[in-house]
């Protein structure tokens, strides 16, 4: 019944930010309907190559989680295995993510276990890295001022302070059980020293893809360059509320509807609507081609090493 119940809110909360959104689309249509919708090429290519390296960052923080569980392999995998199971996050149900790096880390003999508990960890040093970059990103906006200094050396010593082990666990073990995944047991945790080295690493990675969105945004509806940490701290802010959103597969209708209440307050309501459904089938389409990139590189080193460890025939 709990369980039932609680699929019945996410339904609700899910529909609730469609309609939301398809209201806010419907009233708006003719100013969206008259507006000349052109890309600049350069500037999207740029997004896009940003948003791809991003990924390759935080491929990278998966890959030293693992070698951290003692169960590493190459990063050339990893970072393929990453770029092949992120459209599984569209798939109702946020377990299928993990399920489809299970199915891949096991082909290196990756205990699913283990899988699952470094994609939990993954989660939660993205969320934290999210929230400290997006924070600081807003700080930096005028509205704060001089006290914008103040407040990114308090929020840098918060950060550093989470890092602590002891405080650190505390929290990503509360997470793994409001996510049902297994606890971080003491013989799994490493040092503050390497917690600091994948808090960095996950800081670059989110902070590129907030920086790929306002590219984004910049390549068919230019602000100006004031506005820039802002809308990078909103596009942080929104994939850490979609990681976060278990209601909504990927995210759908969360990201969405923080870019549209973000970009209304700096622009008009077309542009912020057409920005928030064209930036999710941008980054669906990026995704998509990373896909269809890794995943023959993939399937050629599955061949090349099963030709390699075949038995040779006598001559």
């Amino acid at each position: 019944m709990k369980k039932i119940l609680w699929n019945i809110v996410c339904r609700l909360l899910l529909v609730k930010n469609f309609y939301f959104l398809g209201r806010e689309f419907w009233h708006n249509w003719n100013q969206i309907r008259s507006y000349e919708f052109h890309f600049n090429l350069p500037v999207l290519g740029m997004a896009s190559l940003v948003y791809a390296i991003a990924f390759g960052v935080l491929s990278f923080g998966w890959y030293l989680i693992l070698r951290y569980l003692n169960h590493g392999f190459s990063f050339g995998d990893a970072l393929l295995f990453f770029c092949m199971t992120q459209p599984a996050k569209y798939i109702p149900g946020k377990i299928w993510l993990p399920v489809a790096r299970i199915k891949c880390c096991k082909s290196r003999g990756v205990p699913g276990s283990i899988t699952l508990l470094s994609t939990g960890i993954e989660g939660v040093m993205e969320i934290f890295a999210g929230a400290y970059v997006s924070v600081i990103a807003l700080l930096q906006t005028d509205f704060f001022g001089r006290s914008s200094v103040i407040g990114t050396i308090l929020i840098s010593v918060i950060g550093l302070g989470v890092l602590i082990p002891p405080v650190f666990y505390f929290f990503i073990n509360l997470y793994l059980s409001i996510v049902k995944l297994p606890h971080i047991e003491k013989h799994q945790r490493v040092s503050f020293w390497k917690l600091l080295l994948l808090q960095i690493i996950f800081i670059t990675g989110v902070l590129g893809l907030g920086i790929s969105q306002f590219l984004f945004l910049q390549s068919f509806a230019p602000v100006a360059l004031s506005q820039a940490p802002f809308l990078i701290s909103v596009g942080i802010f929104s994939y850490i509320a979609s990681v976060l959103a278990f209601f909504a597969p990927g995210g759908l209708g969360v990201r969405e509807g923080i870019w549209y209440v973000a970009l209304k307050s700096v622009g008009t309501a077309s542009v912020a609507l057409i920005y928030a459904f064209s930036s999710r089938l941008w980054t669906i389409v990026v995704e998509a081609l990373l896909l269809f990139i890794s995943l023959p590189l993939f399937l050629l080193k599955q061949r090349r090493a099963r030709a390699t460890n075949a038995p040779h025939r006598p001559s």
